[in-house]
């Protein structure tokens, strides 16, 4: 059985370099500023023409050929979220596009990743299957090796290849999208993606007062991404203060209006644990604004819903984040 590695780079065992890099083809040094993934590694010998990460993006990956269409870029594709990197590799001279790819499968399989969708060359769809996949990330990148990196990357002899694959981990789910390259009298290029699953930082967003009002008054709810615990906990964190002064500047104004405080939780764990977190937590946002501002108790109603009202399947650690949440419901 192949062990299984996360949280390390994936080394591909490829041959040495079989001859020197033509310097007018690519770099001989890596872009500034330009690094390897941890999690999947480059190919030996590889320079990288074009660097790109993002702490949190969507990335589109093809589970089909190219649509060949202008209204989607492949006949399937699903999105993935989280922390995106993507690098544009120039690989030595005398390597094929063949043994490039078979490296890559290889190593990603030993590493446990799933692949859930390969093409080849008669099958991704060629030039049109590369450009749509490399050339959104290319112009995102931009700099002057922006031509150097169509040459590599959309090649126009159809000799594309391609898969997307996944690695399944409590800590978040890993994709991976490969495209590998090679036109004709040219090196091979690739461009490597790795999305690291995780969720998006919460709490950065205050409602304001007259936010809060509107909500109310259009969904008879409102969700307060600015309400934040430590795990597992009732505590508060100090970066719910601005959206608890917010709250409770609604509450001023509007002095005759009562609330209920919703507590929600994902579905990770014993129900009766998350039904009891819930409750705590819609509680200690109830006690924080009558104790710190003075709103009146009567006005005021705690309650926990535990896993029973998501906004998002719970399938997923994105998912599981927006369940995990606390609302100002109309009473």
């Amino acid at each position: 059985m192949p062990c299984r590695r996360t949280g390390f780079a994936i080394l591909l065992l490829a041959a040495a370099l079989a001859g020197p890099a033509r310097a007018a083809e690519a770099p001989t040094k890596d872009v500034k500023g330009a690094r390897d993934s941890p999690i999947v590694s480059r190919f030996s010998g590889a320079v990288i023409v074009g660097y790109r990460q993002q702490d949190y993006a969507a990335l589109t990956l093809p589970l089909g050929p190219s649509a060949h269409d202008q209204k989607s870029r492949f006949a399937l594709s699903r999105t993935v979220e989280g922390r995106v990197t993507s690098i544009a590799y120039a690989i030595p001279q005398g390597k094929s596009a063949l043994e490039v790819f078979r490296s890559y499968e290889r190593a990603l399989a030993a590493a446990g990743f799933r692949v859930a969708y390969a093409c080849g060359v008669d099958t991704c769809g060629g030039y049109d299957f590369a450009a749509s996949l490399a050339d959104p990330v290319n112009r995102a990148m931009g700099d002057d090796l922006f031509n150097l990196r169509i040459d590599l990357l959309d090649a126009t002899n159809g000799n594309v290849q391609s898969l997307t694959a996944r690695l399944d981990r409590p800590e978040g789910g890993i994709d991976v999208s490969l495209l590998v390259s090679q036109d004709d009298g040219r090196q091979p290029g690739v461009l490597l993606q790795v999305v690291e699953g995780r969720p998006m930082q919460a709490g950065q967003v205050v409602v304001d007062a007259r936010a809060m009002g509107e909500g109310l008054a259009s969904a008879g709810h409102v969700a307060l991404d600015g309400i934040q615990f430590e795990t597992d906990s009732a505590v508060l964190k100090p970066e719910s203060d601005a959206t608890l002064a917010q709250m409770a500047a609604f509450l001023t104004q509007d002095a005759k209006r009562q609330v209920a405080i919703v507590g929600h939780t994902d579905t990770v764990g014993v129900l009766e644990h998350n039904l009891a977190l819930s409750q705590a937590r819609a509680a200690a946002v109830a006690k924080a604004l009558t104790a710190r501002f003075g709103i009146a108790p009567a006005r005021l109603q705690a309650r926990g819903l535990g896993p029973y009202a998501p906004v998002a399947g719970n399938a997923t650690e994105a998912g599981r984040a927006r369940n995990r949440r606390v609302e100002l419901v109309e009473r």
